[in-house]
């Protein structure tokens, strides 16, 4: 399926396309609002790269900015896949995230907490990537807004023990990303009280 892509984001397109091609990766641009994270798990989210798979995967049956971002973000992954040595540390600690969220694995708070840096590591990196890529190319997104969606995102990965499952839908949650700081933080293990309370209230399980 074709998308009506604006001129100021053609040439990153194009970078992407001929990257995923390079590489022998499968660039899938779904019109749902939301893709299964791979075969292995029934998780709804936005978008999702798995070396596995060879597959770079966003659901875009949103508006053109929300699933931009998240292509941005995704190519960040594959881009640490391609270049980063912390890329198998990474890669172990989302399968035991995702084991443990499925219940196939229990882990002790020492252990959660330990995954969850790594996870956070993983994800702050691949922000800290994807700010430099609307840098670079100069993309038309406002980078105070992307930046609190980011720490969003980086302090749920903190409260997923008290969650107990991926919460879906908080990295556009708009009053939480009014609560998130400007900036990216050294770390995420203390979430600020007001967020920790919204999460808890809209996004723990039931």
């Amino acid at each position: 399926m074709k998308y009506e892509i604006p001129e100021e984001f053609k040439p990153f397109m194009a970078s992407v396309k001929r990257q995923c091609k390079a590489y022998g990766i499968e660039l899938v641009l779904s019109p749902s609002k939301t893709v299964v994270l791979t075969d292995d798990f029934s998780q709804d989210c936005s978008g999702y790269f798995c070396d596995r798979d060879k597959a770079l995967v966003v659901a875009c049956g949103k508006p053109f900015n929300e699933w931009f971002e998240i292509l941005i973000h995704e190519f960040c992954h594959m881009e640490q896949w391609k270049n980063d040595d912390r890329w198998t540390k990474w890669g172990t600690a989302c399968e035991k995230t995702w084991d443990w969220v499925s219940g196939s694995i229990m882990l002790n708070k020492t252990q959660l907490a330990n995954i969850m840096d790594d996870m956070v590591e993983l994800e702050k990196d691949c922000e800290l990537r994807a700010v430099e890529k609307i840098k670079k190319w100069n993309l038309p997104i406002n980078m105070t807004r992307y930046i609190k969606k980011a720490n969003v995102y980086l302090y749920s990965y903190h409260m997923l023990p008290i969650l107990k499952r991926f919460p879906t839908g908080i990295y556009t949650d708009k009053v939480l990303i009014d609560m998130a700081p400007k900036g990216f933080k050294k770390t995420y293990r203390d979430v600020p009280k007001n967020m920790a309370k919204h999460m808890l209230e809209n996004y723990a399980k039931k």
